[in-house]
C-alpha cells in the first residue's frame, strides 16, 4: 500500500466522523468527551506502548531542538508580514499560533504509524516531537502569545506549568526513567496498554471529523493570512526542517520522522487557545480544518520526497 492509499484510509474514518455528525448520531459536544478520553486515558497509554524499551537515540533529540527552534525563527519571520498587513492584534495572535505549532499528536500518531508501520524508532521519535517539541511550546511560549494579542486576559499565568501535570506528560517522563533504569513492568501491564492505546487512533480520527464545518470557509474574511498559514506550515517548515536536520547531521528514521511531523497542519489546541484568550478562534478553526483536509495532498508528496512512499 502507497503513502496516498495510507492516508487516504486515515481520511475514510476522519470522514466517517463527520457523517456521524451529520446524520445526528454524534453532536459537536461529544468532541469534548472524546478528546477528554484520548487526552487522559488512551494518549498516555499510547505514549507509554511507543517508548517502552525504546531507545531515544541522540539524532531524535537533535531533532526535537531545531523543531523547538525554528518554530521561534518562523514566528519572528511571521510577525513582519503580520504587521504589514495592519491585521487586528487577535488576527495576528491567531496567525502566529496556527503557522507554527502542528497537530503532532492526533493526526501526526496515526499519520507516523501508518507510513512507517513498524520501522523501529519511529513512534518514539513521533512521541519525543509531539511531547517536547510541540506540546510543551504551544502551552508556554504559545500561551503568552495568545495572552499578548488577545483580547481576555484574565487568565493566570500558573496555567502555563500545568503541562506538566497531564498525564500524558507524566506517563512520558515515567516511562523514560523504566527505560533507563531498565525496570521490568509486569506484562499484563503492557498488554493493557497496548490494547488501550490502539484506540487513540480512530478515536483522534472521528474526532477530527467531528471538527469539519463547511460553514467556517463561507465565513472567513481573511484569506490571504489562511493562505499564508497554510504554505508557511505545510510547506516551508518541513523545507525548512529538512535542511535543519541535514545540517545538524540528523540522518535516518529520526529525520523523516521529524520532516513528516513538521508537515503536519495546524493542531486543535490552537482552536483551544485562541478561544480562551480572546484571539480570533474562527480563522483558527478555518485553518484547522482546511489544513487537515489538505494533508491528504500534501503526505504523500511528502513522503515521496523523504523516499518513504
Amino acid at each position: 500500500m502507497n503513502v496516498f492509499q495510507v492516508v487516504l484510509s486515515l481520511f475514510l474514518v476522519l470522514f466517517t466522523g463527520y457523517l456521524l455528525k451529520r446524520r445526528g448520531i454524534l453532536r459537536d459536544t461529544d468532541t469534548g468527551v472524546i478528546n477528554r478520553l484520548i487526552l487522559d486515558v488512551t494518549l498516555p497509554a499510547f505514549v507509554f506502548h511507543a517508548l517502552y524499551r525504546q531507545h531515544v537515540t541522540s539524532d531524535m533529540v537533535h531533532a526535537a531542538w531545531l523543531f523547538g527552534i525554528l518554530q521561534v525563527l518562523v514566528m519572528a519571520l511571521l510577525w513582519i508580514p503580520a504587521r504589514l498587513l495592519k491585521l487586528p492584534r487577535p488576527v495576528i495572535g491567531t496567525f502566529l499560533l496556527t503557522a507554527v505549532y502542528g497537530n503532532t499528536g492526533f493526526l501526526g500518531y496515526p499519520v507516523v504509524q501508518a507510513i512507517f508501520g513498524k520501522t523501529e524508532g519511529a513512534m518514539a521519535a513521533a512521541v519525543v516531537y509531539d511531547q517536547f517539541s510541540m506540546a510543551l511550546p504551544v502551552y508556554t511560549v504559545g500561551v503568552a502569545v495568545a495572552m499578548h494579542y488577545g483580547s481576555k486576559h484574565q487568565t493566570s499565568w500558573r496555567e502555563m506549568l500545568s503541562f506538566f501535570t497531564t498525564p500524558t506528560f507524566l506517563v512520558l517522563i515515567g516511562t523514560l526513567v523504566i527505560n533507563a533504569l531498565r525496570i521490568p513492568v509486569p506484562a499484563f501491564i503492557t498488554n493493557s496498554a497496548q490494547i488501550v492505546a490502539g484506540a487513540t487512533v480512530p478515536l483522534v480520527l472521528l474526532s477530527l471529523g467531528l471538527m469539519l464545518e463547511p460553514a467556517h470557509l463561507r465565513a472567513n474574511h481573511y484569506y490571504l493570512p489562511m493562505a499564508l498559514i497554510l504554505v508557511t506550515k505545510m510547506a516551508l517548515f518541513p523545507y525548512l526542517m529538512w535542511l535543519a536536520t541535514g545540517w545538524m547531521g540528523v540522518q535516518g528514521v529520526a529525520r523523516w520522522v521529524a520532516v513528516t511531523q513538521s508537515a503536519m497542519p495546524s493542531a486543535m489546541v490552537n482552536a483551544v487557545i485562541t478561544e480562551r484568550y480572546g484571539c480570533d478562534h474562527q480563522l483558527a478553526t478555518l485553518v484547522i480544518v482546511v489544513g487537515t483536509l489538505l494533508t491528504i495532498l500534501v503526505l504523500p508528496v511528502t513522503a515521496t520526497l523523504l523516499g518513504a512512499g
